[in-house]
């Protein structure tokens, strides 16, 4: 679950980066006065209108998913302990069963 989290958290920050480096670009763009890029800056404009739209669009999707994902680790976490509070005997011996699965792996390598 949290690394569904981080990801969420690591697509709105691309995001957001990419975002910065599109409006650097349309000033470097606007800032220069070469014939080639008159010539196709409406084509480019358009790209990045596109670019902006596909942003702006998937952009809040990104937050979403990622608040999604943090509430659900909340929910996971408040139902692991409510299970480990109303079965504390049932909770011990999972507890116990991993460690000596765990152990039993590690030894075998």
């Amino acid at each position: 679950m949290r690394a569904a989290s981080h990801n969420g958290k690591d697509l709105a920050k691309e995001i957001a980066l990419l975002k910065a480096q599109l409006e650097e670009l349309t000033d470097s763009v606007n800032g220069t006065g070469h014939s080639i890029v008159a010539r196709g800056e409406e084509a480019l404009e358009e790209t990045l209108r596109s670019a902006r739209e596909l942003i702006a669009k998937y952009g809040d999707t990104a937050k979403a998913i990622a608040n999604d994902t943090i509430d659900l680790r909340n929910k996971a976490t408040d139902k692991l302990v409510e299970t480990a509070e109303s079965r504390p005997l049932t909770t011990l011996a999972a507890v116990v069963g991993i460690g000596f699965l765990a152990g039993w792996l590690c030894r075998r390598q």
